[in-house]
């Protein structure tokens, strides 16, 4: 029993060094994030009315505003959820290159998912670490593409200088 204790602190030893907890962060939150997105599109499919999500940047949130009455303001009987990003991780683009064409370019502050499960407008939302940040490194970079006509977010991560799916 004490040799396999022994073998066990040993090899954690080695190996607990070597683990980028960052990296785990960052695609947790952003399959988090892409999570939240399929949440309001399916929001807004099942209850018959526009789901608003914005993306604050300054406060690190991300918030759902049931639009119940489909006027574009939120008001207090209608029903907001709002996910905040774990600290170190930041909505930030930090001078990551844009995907590949024909994905859109356009950087979402807004998104607004209607009825018919379609979101207005397409774009993408870059989500990067405090590390990269200082670093000036893409290597926590992230990206969620919203495609216009499904609705749908799609998570992109940076790797070897170009953008990888998934």
């Amino acid at each position: 029993m004490l040799w396999v204790i022994g073998i066990l602190s040993v090899v954690s030893a080695l190996a607990l060094p070597r683990l980028d907890w960052t990296s785990f962060r960052i695609g947790a939150e952003t399959r988090s994030l892409t999570l939240q997105l399929a949440y309001a599109q399916r929001l807004a499919v099942n209850l018959q009315h526009n789901v608003q999500v914005t993306i604050d940047r300054p406060n690190r949130k991300l918030v759902v505003h049931e639009d119940a009455n489909n006027d574009g303001a939120y008001s207090t009987v209608e029903r907001r959820r709002i996910m905040q990003l774990e600290n170190g991780v930041n909505f930030e683009r930090n001078g990551a290159p844009g995907l590949p064409s024909p994905a859109p370019s356009t950087e979402l502050n807004t998104i607004l998912y209607r009825r018919d499960g379609t979101a207005s407008p397409a774009g993408v939302i870059y989500v990067n670490t405090d590390r990269g940040i200082r670093r000036s490194s893409n290597a926590d970079a992230r990206v969620v593409e919203v495609i216009r006509a499904t609705g749908r977010g799609v998570w992109y991560r940076f790797k070897g200088g170009t953008w990888v799916k998934g």
